[in-house]
């Protein structure tokens, strides 16, 4: 379990506490606006109404000591700029931001930030790659370069198994796991000798000129 802090409690701060919540975490739920740290009471450990753009309300909330703080200020490059800068002379040892343009990107970029995200950008990107590829299920972008993508197999798949497919070598991708929807099971590292059922998901990992060529085959 982590100690993980949610600045800015708009609909992604909202439903990231909630989420994190939910999966065993401790959560410190923080946000100027009473009304919405009324409605994170019961989906947080602890909420409290404070404008993180004071660097000593952020210290005597214990900010430091988190494993992680969460900044979801929205579109206020200004405010999520300058809670960054406290986070980080503060010495928090992990800091995720959300950032609305590319701009507010190189400036948290400038500022040490640990992650930056574009959420919804992310989002559509994902929606994208489901809608113009039946056969990929899920995708996971990691960095600039290569991603993790969940991806039906082809027909020509079925009933051969990993040894005969040699994704490996012929198209430079790695079966992180197999997924099998009818039995909810998940196998990670699947053996050489794993034969490939109609009703199982392929969790790939490679370049994405690499997937790309796989889906095209």
């Amino acid at each position: 379990m982590s100690q993980i802090a949610v600045i800015g409690l708009g609909r992604f701060g909202f439903h990231v506490a909630q989420a994190l919540f939910e999966q065993g975490h401790e959560v410190l739920a923080i946000e100027i606006d009473r009304e919405v740290v009324q409605r994170i009471r019961d989906h947080c450990s602890k909420a409290v109404v404070a404008d993180a753009r004071d660097k000593e309300r952020l210290e005597g909330l214990g900010i430091a000591s988190f494993d992680v703080v969460v900044v979801s200020l929205g579109a206020k490059i200004e405010a999520s700029t300058l809670v960054a800068l406290h986070l980080r002379e503060l010495g928090v040892r992990k800091i995720i931001t959300k950032a609305g343009s590319e701009d507010h990107a190189k400036l948290l970029d400038l500022i040490g930030v640990h992650q930056i995200v574009f959420p919804e950008r992310e989002a559509a990107e994902r929606l994208a790659r489901r809608l113009t590829d039946v056969n990929i299920v899920d995708y996971l972008p990691l960095g600039e370069s290569h991603s993790i993508h969940e991806l039906a197999p082809p027909d020509e798949f079925v009933g051969k198994s990993l040894d005969d497919l040699r994704l490996r070598s012929r198209y430079e991708v790695q079966v992180l796991a197999v997924r099998d929807v009818l039995r909810d099971e998940v196998h990670f590292t699947p053996g050489a000798d794993w034969v490939v059922k109609e009703s199982e998901i392929l969790v790939l990992l490679g370049s994405n000129e690499a997937l790309a060529r796989l889906r095209r085959m």
